[in-house]
């Protein structure tokens, strides 16, 4: 399997495979990323790039709550 974001060869047990999962994993502001939206129904995408959304998404809710 190849990740969808960074293209990587990975195995199995190394990637997320459902919108589904990434959703009830996740609150609305992560699943509203730009690249889970796009993230088509088989595509899958590794814990790394994961975890680099992850990293975006809190980095953003920093800059909101600081200007509110």
């Amino acid at each position: 399997m190849n990740c969808f974001v960074c293209g990587t060869k990975k195995e199995d047990f190394e990637v997320w495979t459902n919108k589904i999962v990434i959703g009830a994993t996740y609150d609305s502001e992560f699943q509203n990323n730009d690249i889970i939206k796009k993230l088509p129904s088989d595509g899958v995408i590794c814990h790394k790039c994961i975890k680099n959304i992850e990293v975006i998404v809190d980095f953003n809710r920093e800059i909101k709550s600081d200007s509110d």
